[in-house]
Formats: structure tokens, C-alpha cells, sequence
């Protein structure tokens, strides 16, 4: 089945995609569009399409579960433009008066297997290293649906790097889902004082259907040329009969932005991370 190419309102040109939080008719219900800045659910960023409102529910409004015990506010990432979105964390509001607000973006476009390239900026004191100790940024693959064919990451989870500020075993990871399976992935720290980091995930399936999954972070703002010329400063390479069964084949999975509480605990004031780039390779085999 070839996937469904989604245009900026939703509707799908070929057969509908089979995650029922996918259906047109879920992203445009009218009560979602009413939690949305001029009732548009989406943003542009980087000549593609972004959903603001991934988390809304005819049962719970824009609310996530109890996991974020927080809620997802479309309107934190209003202020936007093709080259720069802006992922925010915010106190109560009139609207919100019980809880803090927290942001994320999910790509429309259903990529696949690929090179993927993200560039974030944090202008905290400290830059990443800065970030709330409650915060956790993320950039990762998800399908909302369980898949019922992935044993055991079943949501096809690449988490291409999150930063999570813990004291241990370190402040940023890479990760295949579900974490608790085995060793899965790569805990490191970021460098004190990092404003500006590049991740690249390249997500591949060979010719003899092996997957791979390549992960590569750089502290610095790079392209596809700039990552050539600079090393990385932390890699991991997935592939065989250590992760082979955790890395999910492609299907209806979304790329996903966002920048959230961990089990809702309130930070110690606002927090922000800027998207200043996101670049695609389609895999050819």
C-alpha cells in the first residue's frame, strides 16, 4: 500500500492512512480546530506541513494522559516561520489555570526510511545543559496506534535523541522503544555551554531486508555538507541481532518535535527550544 501524501488540510490523495489518529476528519474535527490559533492545526516549517494539535481527543480536549499530567497547547506554537519553530513551555493561563503548557509538532508528510536532519537551538544560560531539570526535548518517530506486527516496539519508536535533564546515567540519549527491553540505546552528557545542536538519524532497509538504524549527534549548526566535514560528537550504530527486532519498519509512523514535562512536574520558569532546520533524504535501496 503506498502511503497516503497528506496536503495542508489534511485529506489524503490515496488510500487512507490506517491509524485512525491520522483521519482528516480526527485533525479536522471543528471542536480541535477550536483549541488551534485562527482554527488552523497546522504550521509551516521548512516547506512542510506541521500538526499542532497531535494530542487533542473528543474525550479530553488538548490534554495528553497522565504520563504528562500537563496539557499540549496549539497556541504555544503560533509564533512561527518557515526557517525557525518555536517549541515552548509556559506557566497556567487564563485558560489553562492547573496546568503548565508544553508544545509539540508532528510531521504530516509520511517520510520512511531515510536520512533525517534536525538543527535546535537553546538560548538558556547554559544552553542544553541549561534546560530544566524537568524538561525533556524530544525528536523521534511514533505511530499513535499500536502495531500489533513491531514485538516489542510497538508504536515503530525511534527516539533520534532526547534530552532529558537527569543527573544519571546522562543528560541526552539515543533510544529504540521500548527502553526497558534491554540496552537499547546510548545514554552520554552534552557539553556544558552547548547552544546549538545538529542530529541526524539515518534510517535504512538493505536490500536483503535488514533494518539500521544510525544515530549521530553534532554540537554545533550543520547541513548534510556541514556533517561530512565536522565529527560527530556522540554516534550509535543499530543494526543485527542486538537491535534488529527494536527498530521498526517503515508504515504509518510520524516524525515528531516537541518539548514537554516529565510526569507534569513544573519547571522553574519558561522554557524554549528552536528548530532552525529540518532536512530529508528518501532511502533508495
Amino acid at each position: 500500500m503506498t502511503p497516503p501524501q497528506s496536503d495542508a488540510l489534511g485529506s489524503s490523495s490515496s488510500t487512507q492512512d490506517d491509524d485512525p489518529h491520522m483521519d482528516p476528519n480526527w485533525i479536522n474535527d471543528p471542536d480541535a480546530r477550536s483549541y488551534c490559533p485562527n482554527g488552523n492545526p497546522f504550521v509551516s516549517f521548512a516547506g512542510r506541513q506541521w500538526w499542532i494539535n497531535y494530542h487533542w481527543s473528543r474525550e479530553t480536549g488538548p490534554w495528553a494522559d497522565s504520563t504528562f499530567n500537563s496539557v499540549f497547547d496549539p497556541y504555544l506554537l503560533e509564533p512561527t516561520t518557515d526557517s525557525n519553530l518555536v517549541l515552548q513551555i509556559q506557566p497556567p493561563n487564563d485558560k489553562y489555570p492547573n496546568s503548565w503548557r508544553t508544545s509539540e509538532a508532528v510531521l504530516m508528510d509520511n517520510l520512511g526510511y531515510g536520512q533525517y536532519l534536525v538543527t535546535a537551538k537553546c538560548d538558556a544560560p547554559g544552553g542544553f545543559s541549561g534546560l530544566d531539570p524537568h524538561v525533556v526535548f524530544g525528536i523521534f518517530t511514533y505511530q499513535f496506534t499500536d502495531t500489533g506486527d513491531e514485538s516489542p516496539n510497538i508504536h515503530r519508536e525511534i527516539d533520534a535523541t532526547e534530552v532529558l535533564r537527569r543527573d544519571t546515567p546522562g543528560d541526552a540519549q539515543f533510544m529504540l522503544q521500548p527502553w526497558d527491553n534491554r540496552p537499547p540505546g546510548l545514554y552520554f552528557i552534552l557539553p556544558q555551554n552547548t547552544p546549538v545542536i545538529t542530529v541526524v538519524l539515518s534510517w535504512n532497509i538493505n536490500a536483503s531486508g535488514q533494518k539500521y538504524a544510525y544515530f549521530g549527534l553534532w554540537t554545533g549548526d550543520y547541513d548534510w555538507d556541514g556533517i561530512t566535514k565536522y565529527k560527530p560528537f556522540e554516534t550509535l550504530q543499530a543494526k543485527g541481532t542486538d537491535f534488529e527486532d527494536l527498530i521498526p519498519s517503515h508504515r504509518w509512523e510520524r516524525f515528531h518535535l516537541n518539548l514537554w514535562l516529565m510526569h507534569g512536574v513544573p519547571p522553574a520558569g519558561p522554557q524554549a527550544v528552536s528548530i532552525t532546520r529540518f532536512l530529508f533524504k528518501p532511502y533508495s535501496p
